[in-house]
């Protein structure tokens, strides 16, 4: 989800209140956004107007533009409101496993976010500029920061010509390059206040996220005995994983929609790299984008993927973990049915390749 895409705005009237919702996208009420404004930015501050940006499945985003204050062009964004996790029951009425729509590290990622914007800063990554980041539960019962719109389009824009997208994934390969030479003291994901809720060992990590995922697909049926399946490649060949001895930050969720570009055709740029909520330690190959086609990219990158089979098979063990946690988000967390299908036939067409010993 690119939050500061300009193209996606819309400003209804400031004086309507937006109607709530139900799930993790969730609006907020005009009430509510102006306290949120008041609070942060001062009570002289005037709300001119904001919209809605489109497209976002799992935080909830809006531009404002204010008046009476140094940025007049803001982005807020929220994460998903606290829920309480269900406890269903069974049709003898007994209370069954409860369920949380969250994943463990979804709860604190966006209060990380500023931690993570540092690291980029200081590793000469352009990122977004946070202004305030809450997790009080003051006002809203919802993690959420404001940042200054950045006018932008994202990289995979229809507009972009392809001698300047060739120079975009070149300088998009420097700076993953830059980014995966942060190095971490554990693996696992960066916490607000600068520590890192992990393992010292790789495999722990990867092997919490495979067995998370499969118990909440258990709990609702979701493909059967795969999440057990899966869990079972990482608890068996820890030893193949924890050859990795230095975690790294890795975006984590680094494609198109997630890079800004700005400047006149020929002159293009990276105006910054959004949405890094998600970034973690982990092997630098945990990163998806690595898997790409793009010559300018790897170039930009400027250092070739771990060419033995012992790292043949992690990439491989890690396409299928994240085929298959996005199988279960898109199916079941975001309502995206199409594209859950796609990630299920994918799990399991990765699944018979490990199976198989198909490592390339």
């Amino acid at each position: 989800m690119a939050y500061q895409h300009s193209d996606n705005q819309q400003h209804p009237n400031q004086n309507q209140d937006q109607k709530q919702h139900s799930g993790l996208h969730s609006p907020i009420s005009a009430k509510v956004l102006h306290a949120l404004v008041h609070r942060h930015f001062g009570d002289r501050v005037v709300v001119k107007q904001f919209g809605l940006l489109q497209g976002g499945l799992f935080n909830t985003t809006y531009r404002i533009q204010l008046e009476h204050t140094a940025i007049t062009d803001v982005i807020l964004r929220l994460a998903p409101e606290y829920i309480q996790p269900l406890q269903p029951t069974n049709e003898k009425g007994e209370q069954l496993t409860e369920r949380d729509p969250l994943f463990s590290f979804e709860r604190t990622m966006m209060a990380a976010e500023p931690t993570i914007y540092e690291y980029y800063r200081k590793a000469g990554i352009p990122s977004p500029q946070v202004l305030a980041c809450e997790d009080s539960a003051r006002d809203v019962p919802r993690t959420y920061m404001f940042m200054a719109f950045i006018p932008s389009v994202q990289l995979d824009h229809a507009s972009i010509e392809e001698n300047d997208k060739t120079h975009l994934y070149t300088q998009l390969g420097k700076y993953t390059a830059a980014m995966h030479r942060i190095k971490g003291v554990s693996f696992g994901w960066p916490q607000a206040d600068g520590t890192i809720r992990g393992s010292e060992h790789w495999s722990e990590v990867l092997l919490a996220i495979a067995d998370e995922t499969s118990k909440k697909a258990a709990q609702i049926g979701f493909m059967p005995g795969v999440g057990e399946k899966i869990t079972a490649i990482f608890e068996q060949n820890k030893a193949l994983f924890d050859q990795i001895k230095q975690p790294v930050l890795v975006h984590n969720d680094l494609w198109a929609a997630n890079v800004l570009v700005h400047g006149k055709q020929g002159e293009m740029s990276i105006a910054a790299v959004i949405d890094g909520d998600r970034s973690m330690f982990a092997d630098r190959e945990y990163e998806a984008i690595l898997n790409t086609d793009s010559a300018a990219f790897h170039a930009g990158y400027g250092r070739p993927l771990e060419s033995s089979p012992e790292g043949q098979a992690r990439r491989l063990a890690y396409r299928l973990l994240s085929s298959y946690f996005n199988a279960y988000v898109h199916q079941h967390q975001v309502d995206q049915p199409e594209d859950g299908r796609i990630f299920e036939e994918r799990t399991l067409d990765l699944l018979e390749k490990w199976k198989i010993g198909q490592f390339r």
